[in-house]
């Protein structure tokens, strides 16, 4: 069974859609991602700047259309990771039901870094598991520096690539995590 995972921002067209394609270049065939946002800028691509950020870790961002987070979408996906703490708020309050399955990407990442036990002898078992794990862990996180990763649209050029590395770091060490 392939996980489903949903990555959620503001306007879909920077960090979801590049957290997207990274959870696909760096888990492959254990996911299938999809990105929303809850103010999307529907039928936007990718800004320049983050594409080609993408470009450099070899990933093709120019197919990304923007989509409007809807209750629809985010039920059909067994993990939600959202970039802010607003926008997980958002998430739960259209979609009550997937409240268990929400995350901050840096929670995540630092569930990962503390390597939390993941029930499972695979790695697609262990990503099946991590929702789980991030719910055993909600105690630690609460006394952790739990960040949001922030919007870089309209930024500079540094801050696009300030902001995919927080990103690609995040999904590498849950990468490392699943894969251990």
């Amino acid at each position: 069974m392939v996980t489903r995972v949903l990555t959620v921002c503001t306007g879909n067209i920077c960090r979801s859609p590049a957290a997207a394609l990274l959870l696909e270049h760096y888990l492959g065939e254990l996911v299938t991602t999809a990105s929303a946002g809850t103010h999307a800028l529907v039928g936007h691509g990718i800004p320049t700047s983050m594409r080609e950020c993408l470009a450099g870790a070899g990933i093709d961002g120019s197919h990304h259309v923007a989509q409007m987070l809807t209750p629809a979408i985010a039920r059909e996906h067994d993990i939600v990771i959202a970039m802010t703490a607003p926008q997980r708020i958002d998430i739960v309050r259209q979609t009550p039901g997937v409240l268990r399955r929400t995350f901050l990407l840096d929670e995540l990442a630092l569930a990962a870094r503390a390597q939390m036990e993941l029930a499972g002898e695979t790695p697609r078992a262990r990503l099946a598991d991590v929702p789980h794990a991030i719910q055993r862990f909600r105690p630690q996180l609460a006394v952790r520096d739990v960040r949001d990763i922030p919007d870089p649209y309209g930024g500079s050029s540094a801050l696009y690539e300030e902001v995919f590395e927080a990103i690609a770091s995040s999904i590498e060490d849950l990468r490392s995590w699943i894969r251990a």
